[in-house]
């Protein structure tokens, strides 16, 4: 049985809500990487990996050391400038994040996989070693095709969710009883 969930869809549609709706509901510790953002809706200045432990308390209580332990990986100086994109975050931090979570975490949550880390191939590696893992993974993908999403997408044990913007409750259902299936497996060996 694949234990690797992998959820796709455009954006906004809540792909991410859905990930901290299942950490929570399943009382989870979740390791691997959350992306962050900084700027306006829709008009982002930068982006940058952090743990995801500290990334959600961080968004229901101010953490003082939350920027300390996040890294941005692509930035602009306005939405119209090309991005400055830092392939070495992912290929130093996400692998670290990757595997403290591979290591020390009910789960290894991967949210978002794109086209950033296009150049990351340290990253990509440990990305694939975790989906080859007995571990519990979500990842989220980008709705976009490149060589690195379409061989997380090609693989025989993802199960891949596509979330649009009215099936959500029906996605989170389907999810939920999937990873709730792996938990419990694992937890028999």
């Amino acid at each position: 049985m694949p234990n690797n969930i992998v959820i796709t869809g455009e954006k906004y549609v809540g792909k991410s809500t859905i990930v901290r709706k299942l950490i929570e509901k399943l009382n989870l510790k979740a390791g691997g990487f959350v992306v962050g953002r900084n700027g306006s809706f829709n008009q982002w200045l930068s982006f940058y990996l952090s743990d995801p432990l500290a990334y959600y308390e961080h968004q229901t209580k101010e953490n003082v050391n939350f920027k300390e332990n996040c890294q941005i990986f692509a930035k602009r100086d306005n939405v119209e400038a090309e991005w400055d994109i830092r392939p070495d975050v992912f290929d130093t931090l996400g692998v670290k994040l990757l595997e403290n979570g591979l290591q020390n975490r009910d789960i290894v949550i991967m949210d978002e996989l794109g086209r950033f880390e296009l150049k990351a191939n340290k990253f990509q590696q440990k990305v694939f070693e975790i989906l080859d893992s007995p571990n519990p993974v979500i990842a989220v993908l980008k709705d976009e095709h490149n060589k690195f999403l379409d061989k997380v997408r090609s693989r025989e044990d993802v199960d891949i969710y596509r979330i649009k913007k009215n099936n959500n409750d029906i996605i989170f259902n389907k999810t939920y009883k999937k990873l709730e299936k792996i938990i419990n497996n694992k937890n028999k060996e």
